[in-house]
């Protein structure tokens, strides 16, 4: 903590007000958090355009063979993410506090739905192991077919085992799960750094009203250090004075004898009337 702008009044750097950690407040700990997150936005853009593509054509870019309707709920959610990462755009371009709230809350649910859906589609690729096997099988027949028919070798019963459909299984379904746990922190991380750079303008924006300082209201704190009006540090540091109980005396005698001095008078004066007459 420096000394701010007046005396007694603190400054906090700007890398030390909304966040702890460098990876917080830097993205990738090496990069502005605005330019960081379009850059994130800009890669989700790119894969959430790319999956969908391919989702819409009975295809996936991590497996071979997945369900139909997997891959039609996998496109919706990706359009979605399409929607979210091109209001986050707009949001950090914007660079209001109100827009970037509404922006990296709505990140974070398109990410969640996102990543809790990849789960599913890999627990479901793993449970529809037979089908996955039969489409292989049929895929390798009709591309190989007639070199295989032309040959004298005979094809043992499981099938699979010929054209490596287990073996491709296994590889897919541990790719799969690399590519989960890869895709979970990068998003998650990526969401985050959203999210600070969101404190770190509500930070800026309350700023003025509730400085670090201690001094409340507009132009008070380091952030009003162009045309603020001082902070009243003088007129509030000034030492409570004591009470005398002589003092209250004295005021209380003299409230006293001014609220008894028109009685004075006027009995004065009927005396002096009285004393005339007689005489």
């Amino acid at each position: 903590m420096n000394q701010g702008m007046y005396p007694g009044e603190p400054y906090f750097r700007d890398q030390d007000i909304h966040a702890t950690h460098s990876y917080t407040r830097k993205f990738c700990g090496c990069m502005s958090l605005q330019g960081g997150g379009i850059l994130a936005c800009l890669i989700w853009l790119g894969i959430n355009l790319y999956v969908t593509i391919l989702s819409f054509q009975s295809r996936s870019p991590v497996f071979s063979y997945l369900d139909y309707h997997a891959l039609m709920v996998t496109g919706s959610i990706c359009i979605i993410f399409l929607v979210a990462a091109l209001f986050a755009m707009f949001a950090l371009v914007t660079n209001k506090p109100a827009i970037l709230r509404l922006a990296h809350r709505s990140m974070w649910v398109v990410v969640f739905i996102f990543v809790i859906n990849f789960f599913i589609d890999i627990i479901l690729f793993g449970v529809q192991r037979p089908q996955f096997n039969d489409w292989c099988v049929s895929s390798s027949r009709e591309l190989l077919g007639s070199s295989v028919n032309s040959t004298a070798v005979e094809e043992p019963q499981d099938d699979s085992n010929l054209y490596n459909c287990n073996k491709l299984w296994e590889d897919e379904l541990k790719f799969a799960i690399v590519l989960f746990i890869m895709i979970t922190i990068c998003y998650m991380y990526w969401a985050l750094c959203l999210w600070s750079y969101t404190q770190k303008q509500l930070y800026f924006l309350t700023l003025p009203f509730y400085p670090p300082g201690g001094h409340f209201g507009p132009g008070a704190g380091p952030a009003a250090a162009a045309g603020g009006m001082p902070p009243p540090a003088t007129m509030m540091n000034l030492k409570p004075k004591k009470h005398n109980s002589a003092d209250d005396e004295e005021r209380g005698t003299k409230g006293r004898s001014m609220t008894a001095r028109p009685g004075a008078w006027i009995s004065s004066l009927f005396s002096r009337m009285s004393f005339s007459r007689k005489v």
